[in-house]
């Protein structure tokens, strides 16, 4: 059986990611999840949209390579500006 997967868009790189139930129910507290690709998702805000569907996630479930060795983490730039 196929696991049951949770799309979250993450804050700090704005992509989506897919996460296990499991993982979602362990952490669902904090808003702080590992996604299958091994990145640490910090849940974005829900009234977001979902940005675009993180590519090493999409890699590792279609059974390609396995978990990166080095999780990636990578900050996106800030959406906001201060006003002057």
């Amino acid at each position: 059986m196929d696991p049951f997967l949770v799309h979250i868009r993450c804050d700090t790189d704005g992509y989506t990611h897919a996460i296990t139930e499991e993982e979602f129910a362990s952490g669902r507290h904090e808003g702080r999840f590992h996604a299958v690709c091994g990145h640490v998702v910090l849940a974005a805000p829900m009234i977001e949209e979902p940005g675009r569907f993180d590519p090493v996630c999409r890699e590792v479930l279609r059974g390609g390579d396995a978990e990166p060795a080095v999780p990636r983490q990578e900050r996106r730039r800030l959406r906001w500006r201060s006003r002057r």
